[in-house]
């Protein structure tokens, strides 16, 4: 036990350092970018670098490096197990959004989207790890496959008020709710526009919006797509900006107002995020 806890925390420190999959990002761009860590990323505007966050992934096994992979999985089964010390022994900054990954081409393995805080939440676990969690950087709005957030399945089981506002939504994620909402049909038709084929193959979950309203903005990779989509609040809406870092002239921004209607504003060497 003492050898495989160790071997992992060992991984885990690596995940940091390196390419978090072996088909989307190179690990010059992976350096620049932790997914907890703001990172300068381009032009915006007024502003001449911005920071953002990487949305944190979940696709098929497969797809990320066998350590990364075997991280998720072995996060989600702590969860599962109910192994809270572990759990937050292991969780870091970088990771602790990680979510058990599905298997391809096995239908008995669909991805639940519970992350450590949704399994403490589900699991009953005494505070401390909800504190700690939070501490290191948990989403409070992410939601399962089932539409559930960790508040929401705190509800469920009844536990303690403290807690219950320890997982309370931010407000400015309940007052938009609504137009969170559409704005993120628009954004994931504007995603299947352009890469439907990748997100399939690769078995890429798409973005939940709210996280851009609880963290900031983030960028969004797509396996094999050498690039991915930029996502940051634009006047009453969201500005998404695409590109491919192999294809000279990938680029498009897309503007998505709070209504769901969406506008390409730029394409080619013309955008500027």
């Amino acid at each position: 036990m003492v050898r495989s806890t160790t071997l992992c925390h060992r991984v885990l420190n690596w995940i940091n350092k390196s390419c978090c999959c072996r088909r989307s990002c190179s690990r010059t761009d992976r350096d620049a970018s932790s997914s907890k860590e703001p990172a300068l990323t381009g032009e915006i505007d007024d502003l001449p670098v911005f920071s953002s966050y990487d949305y944190p992934l979940c696709l098929y096994e497969d797809v990320f490096h066998k350590g990364i992979s075997e991280c998720h999985q072995k996060l989600d089964k702590l969860g599962e197990d109910k192994n809270w010390d572990e759990l937050v022994s292991l969780v870091n900054t970088g990771n602790v959004d990680y979510t058990g990954l599905p298997i391809k081409d096995d239908s008995n393995s669909l991805p639940s989207l519970y992350t450590p805080l949704h399994h403490a939440a589900a699991g009953n676990a005494p505070k401390y790890v909800f504190e700690d969690l939070l501490k290191k950087g948990a989403t409070k709005c992410f939601k399962t496959t089932n539409g559930e957030t960790a508040h929401d399945l705190a509800v469920k089981n009844s536990l303690e008020e403290d807690i219950l506002k320890l997982l309370e939504l931010p407000e400015n994620v309940k007052n938009k709710s609504e137009s969170i909402a559409i704005m993120e049909k628009s954004l994931h038709a504007v995603i299947l526009e352009r890469v439907e084929k990748l997100i399939q193959e690769h078995g890429v979950q798409l973005p939940q919006l709210a996280f851009l309203y609880e963290k900031g903005p983030f960028h969004y990779s797509v396996p094999m797509m050498y690039g991915g989509f930029n996502v940051k609040k634009y006047n009453d809406g969201i500005k998404v900006h695409s590109f491919c870092r192999v294809w000279g002239g990938s680029e498009q921004d897309h503007i998505i107002e709070r209504n769901g209607k969406t506008t390409l504003k730029a394409t080619g060497y013309d955008c500027a995020y």
